[in-house]
């Protein structure tokens, strides 16, 4: 039976990778749009950038940790986690809302 220490880092692991996967796909689209759109949402996206890079690290501690303590760690990367689907939840709607607004001009 696998003990929940190495379940929990599978799990990190598969979320960090569909997040890869996401911020992949979102580059891509907005190297698409006009500068003002990337302007606009430079910042959220250079945040979440940031946010992907302290999970990566969070995972690398969680592999390394000895006892007990890779549930602390784990519980921190399960707080940035949250952080990030908000920020992708608010840039997305922000940026519907801006595309339709774009299609009504």
């Amino acid at each position: 039976m696998i003990n929940k220490k190495i379940q929990y880092i599978r799990t990190l692991e598969a979320q960090f990778e569909r997040l890869n996967t996401y911020l992949e796909a979102l580059d891509v689209s907005m190297k698409n749009t006009d500068s003002e759109t990337r302007q606009n949402y430079k910042e959220k996206i250079k945040d979440i950038h940031n946010k992907r890079d302290m999970i990566r690290e969070k995972i690398k501690r969680v592999k390394e940790s000895k006892g007990n303590t890779w549930e602390v760690i784990g519980e921190e990367a399960g707080n940035f986690w949250g952080s990030i689907k908000n920020t992708f939840k608010n840039a997305k709607e922000e940026y519907k809302k801006g595309y339709e607004e774009g299609l009504d001009d």
